[in-house]
């Protein structure tokens, strides 16, 4: 029987562990698969087989956790930016594959072992003890983000917790306007500068907005020192040139000049020589006029020496310009894409702000009816979903205790105010009819109104 060599031995035992890490990976995935979705971190392992020396090559280098950016992308050494959102791990996986045998040349696609290591978040609000951000689990339902949030909020002797809730959510609403209002004059202003423009508009949603005028002299201002401190450069540039361009100048002369000096050297030198075979010069005179010329042929080649230096200098100069203006360039489009992608946010941040403050209000009037009328406590919860759409675009779900949650959704939990009541007690107002007490408690944003929307929300959800 023919003995089995220890790399054959090897290659067995890497191609068993490997069908055994598919299998597991296989029925991990096909528990529940995920469309990954932007802050989703996965853990990536990278290994190639290596027919040289028969053995399975880890790549250590690009081993680690990665986190999708808001864009969608992942990005990862060597293969780039690589789409994944909308993407399954396996998908992801290949694609990655495909992209580091593309870019590094290989004869096949390396083997990729990819896992979620954390996923984006969920938010949880309304009616909670601790509305905020919470990290998303698999099997994740409506009533686990309730049980991580707290459980339901639960009744106080007084409104002072709801007026708090009030306050700030006004501070954040009022916070996330003022930021993508700063944000918006920014982009108009980095889009001018790309453009070589002197100065921008203010974009139309902002127009009528307070303050708006002050702001956009302060871009305005901060746009013209940024383009002093450019004309600066490009000038000290011009100035280098200029410098450089006289001294080339002056050395092309100055060769000129030296190069007649050393014809008239080596004219003399030849009528020296001559009178020296007639023996009618000594040979001191011959030696004199010899150094002559070496002298000047040696001050010829110091003089192109120091020519070629200036015109290296003269082509340094002028690239500089180009660097400058192409910098800058560069910087402001880097710039403009962070801006972006904080309106992004900033919108996002205003909707959570609207929610937080609907419910903020609501929750205080209801403490007042409970003042009033005994069995308020027996109304229905009720639940929705606000959840992402591929195209960047949100829709709102009805849910309730059992819907299964995705990464990046919002759970809101609301109470009915169509109250169940005994025949012997009053009909509760509607809440119609307490709109009007209510509606001072509701401007969470103070003299910035906001949109509709932003009211109480007393009705059913």
């Amino acid at each position: 029987m023919q003995r089995t060599s220890l790399s054959d031995r090897l290659i067995s035992a890497a191609l068993a562990v490997l069908a055994l890490a598919c299998m597991a990976g296989w029925s991990v995935a096909h528990a529940q698969t995920f469309s990954l979705v932007p802050e989703d971190k996965v853990r990536l392992r990278v290994v190639e087989w290596r027919s040289s020396d028969s053995r399975y090559a880890s790549w250590e280098a690009l081993d680690g956790v990665y986190t999708i950016d808001d864009a969608g992308n992942l990005s990862i050494p060597i293969a780039g930016h690589v789409q994944a959102t909308g993407k399954t791990t396996e998908e992801l996986a290949d694609a990655i594959a495909s992209a580091l045998s593309q870019q590094a040349q290989l004869p096949g696609k390396p083997y990729i072992a990819l896992e979620i290591a954390e996923h984006a978040p969920i938010f949880v609000t309304g009616t909670v003890q601790t509305p905020g951000r919470y990290p998303f689990e698999p099997s994740m339902t409506v009533m686990k983000a309730v049980s991580i949030a707290g459980g339901f909020l639960r009744e106080r002797e007084d409104n002072t917790y709801f007026e708090r809730d009030r306050i700030q959510a006004a501070g954040a609403y009022r916070t996330a306007v003022l930021n993508r209002r700063d944000l918006l004059m920014r982009q108009a202003r980095l889009r001018a500068e790309i453009a070589g423009e002197q100065s921008f508009e203010i974009p139309a949603e902002l127009a009528g907005a307070p303050d708006v005028d002050k702001l956009k002299a302060q871009e305005l201002n901060l746009m013209r020192l940024r383009r002093v401190d450019i004309d600066s450069q490009v000038e000290a540039a011009n100035d280098l040139t200029r410098l450089y361009g006289q001294q080339v100048e002056s050395l092309t002369a100055k060769i000129s000049t030296q190069k007649r000096q050393i014809d008239l050297a080596q004219k003399e030198l030849d009528n020296v020589n001559s009178l020296v075979s007639k023996g009618l010069v000594s040979n001191s005179r011959q030696v004199s006029v010899d150094r002559w010329v070496a002298d000047a042929q040696g001050t010829l080649i110091d003089l192109e020496v120091a020519l070629t230096t200036a015109r290296q200098g003269l082509s340094e100069a002028d690239r500089s310009k180009i660097n400058i203006v192409n910098r800058q360039n560069s910087e402001n489009q880097e710039l403009l894409n962070q801006v972006n992608l904080a309106i992004g946010r900033a919108a996002i941040d205003i909707q959570v702000a609207q929610l937080l403050g609907e419910q903020a209000g609501y929750d205080a009037q209801l403490a007042e009816i409970h003042a009033e009328t005994p069995g308020v406590g027996k109304a229905q919860k009720n639940y929705r979903i606000v959840r992402r759409n591929d195209d960047g675009t949100s829709r709102t779900i009805v849910a309730d205790e059992q819907t299964a949650l995705l990464p990046h959704d919002l759970v809101e939990v609301g109470l009915d105010t169509a109250l169940q009541t005994s025949p012997s007690q009053p009909q509760l107002p509607s809440p119609q009819q307490k709109q009007s007490s209510t509606a001072a408690s509701s401007d969470v944003a103070g003299d910035n109104r906001p949109a509709a929307g932003w009211a109480p929300q007393t009705g059913s959800n």
